[in-house]
């Protein structure tokens, strides 16, 4: 930390391996790689709590802002660990399932809102809107995958709603920056 704020070139690297160990989790059904990823989501989640504590005068509100979106975001990938850790099929199920480009998209607009002081600046509307339009796409594409592995055993249940599950809470994700960044273009207008 340097001066109550944090190292963003770190919190980056700490948000790609977090996208990281998401993937390779998925592909890997690694537990070490799971609990690694747990850890990894606690200790970032503690820096980003005291950060916010730290900054409640010190800071300027795109700070602040900043920090509680990340914090949510936080709270999303520890939903997404608590589902991965339910998934028990090593059938090729979650290889259908394009986790990886979901959170390829996410990943560049989280690391805008790292850089906290230019994030309304750099978080484009538009574009936010067209990833948010294409992991919803892919979503739907996801359904009709799965619903086929549903149909082909039904016992494929719970497999197939954790990775539903998943999928929504990465689409959330990008909801949310869409939602921030709107608020932004429309505080700007008054």
């Amino acid at each position: 930390m340097h001066n109550g704020t944090l190292d963003r070139s770190l919190l980056e690297n700490e948000f790609e391996t977090l996208v990281s160990k998401s993937k390779n989790y998925i592909n890997t059904r690694d537990k070490e790689e799971l609990n690694s990823l747990r850890s990894d989501i606690e200790q970032l989640r503690i820096k980003l709590n005291n950060a916010l504590r730290d900054s409640s005068n010190r800071h300027n509100a795109n700070y602040r802002t900043a920090l509680k979106l990340m914090l949510s975001i936080m709270n999303k990938f520890t939903d997404s660990v608590e589902l991965m850790d339910n998934l028990k099929s090593e059938r090729p199920i979650f290889q259908e399932f394009d986790t990886h480009k979901m959170l390829d998209i996410i990943l560049p607009n989280i690391k805008y809102l790292v850089n906290y002081e230019s994030w309304c600046s750099k978080l484009d509307t538009k574009k936010l809107e067209a990833d948010y339009q294409y992991i919803e796409s892919l979503e739907d594409q996801h359904k009709r995958v799965l619903l086929t592995y549903l149909l082909q055993d039904f016992h494929n249940m719970d497999e197939v709603i954790n990775l539903l599950k998943i999928g929504e809470i990465y689409k959330s994700i990008a909801e949310k920056l869409v939602s921030l960044s709107q608020l932004q273009g429309y505080m700007e207008e008054q």
